[in-house]
Formats: structure tokens, C-alpha cells, sequence
């Protein structure tokens, strides 16, 4: 079956500093790769795999169109846009990996790519904070969020935050089992602890 992509060249070129000239091959991998290693974790399976239905058939409207347009897009724009810099300095060919150059162009340095890199990744993982708190905010409006439909060993659950940053070195931050490993509220009586536990 063809894969099926929330963002279109048109849009992330639009929504971006992307070229008219790049090829969409060596975008359209990039795009696949943000909306499985990001947009799915942040939607959990359900909700996913909803949602690439009604684009598949064309039925997108309402408020999954809403959530598509609003919040979606300028996630994947901005992990796209933290994703790129290094996939289109640097080019795979038979015999090694090589550095794109261009015409009057000097192609950027490592230090330069990682710089551009962690700085869309900062906005990339506000606005996926954006979206995350959204869609705890509209849980009825959107019941496949949470509820995962015939959930199995495969089943990605939503993140509750999209925030990366070093090693944490102690903290106050355990949850003292409220929740569970899919990060949904235990009810009182699944732990009864006397003390917070220090796994999280």
C-alpha cells in the first residue's frame, strides 16, 4: 500500500526555507521519517492510523482537519526542518559519502549543521508540546487518543511530553506510581504505597 504523508512537498517548502529547486526525493524520506519517529509517538497508533485513513480516502474534516492544519503541520515542518541540514549536506554515493556542494556556495561545516539543527529542534519540540497538550485538552473531541483499539505488542502509546534534554540527576519528579507505563493515571487502588517508588 503507498504510503501516506501528513505534509506535502508544497506545504513544507511553503512553511519553510526550502528551495523551489530541491528535489522531493531527497525530501520525501526525511518527511516518512519525521511523522513515524515523532507524529506517531505524540498521536499514539490509534489516533495514527485514524488519521491516515481519512487522508488516504480523502475524508479529513472537522476537527481531525483542525488538528492536521493547527498543530500537526507546524511540527512536522519544524522536525523536517531540524532533520534536513544534515541528510542534504551530506550525499551517499557508490563509493563513500560525500559533501553536497553547489555553485557559488560553500556547503555549511558540521559545527554550522548541528547549530541549525538544535535550534529548529527546540521549536520542533515546542510546538509538539503544543499538539500533545492540545489533544489532552480535546480528549472528546478526539477519542482515539488515549483509547488504543486492539493494543498489542506493537502498540505506540502517547507521549505525555515531547521535551528532550540531558541526564537528570536526582529531582523531585517521580510520580510515586500514579501512573502507568503508558502514562495514564492509576486508579487509587492499583498501588497502595507507603512511600514513592524510584523508578521513574
Amino acid at each position: 500500500m503507498a504510503k501516506v504523508y501528513f505534509l506535502s512537498e508544497a506545504t513544507l517548502k511553503a512553511e519553510s526555507i526550502l528551495q523551489d529547486n530541491v528535489d522531493m526525493k531527497v525530501i520525501a524520506p526525511t518527511i516518512w521519517d519525521v511523522q513515524n519517529f515523532y507524529v506517531l509517538p505524540i498521536l499514539g497508533t490509534t489516533l495514527y492510523n485514524d488519521l491516515i485513513n481519512k487522508v488516504r480516502t480523502n475524508t479529513l474534516i472537522g476537527n481531525d482537519k483542525n488538528l492536521m492544519d493547527i498543530y500537526i503541520t507546524p511540527t512536522m515542518v519544524w522536525y523536517c526542518r531540524a532533520e534536513l541540514p544534515l541528510v542534504m549536506n551530506y550525499k551517499y554515493f557508490n563509493k563513500s559519502v560525500g559533501v553536497q556542494n553547489a555553485d557559488n556556495m560553500n556547503p555549511a561545516s558540521l559545527e554550522e549543521i548541528g547549530f541549525l539543527m538544535n535550534n529548529a529542534k527546540n521549536k520542533a519540540e515546542w510546538y509538539a508540546e503544543r499538539l500533545t497538550k492540545y489533544l489532552m485538552s480535546n480528549q472528546t473531541l478526539f477519542p482515539n487518543y488515549l483509547n488504543q483499539i486492539n493494543s498489542n505488542i506493537d502498540t505506540i502509546y502517547a507521549k505525555r511530553t515531547n521535551y528532550t534534554s540531558g541526564m537528570v540527576l536526582g529531582g523531585s519528579g517521580c510520580c510515586k506510581g500514579d501512573y502507568n507505563f503508558t502514562g495514564i493515571r492509576n486508579a487509587p487502588s492499583e498501588y497502595n504505597r507507603n512511600e514513592g517508588c524510584n523508578n521513574c
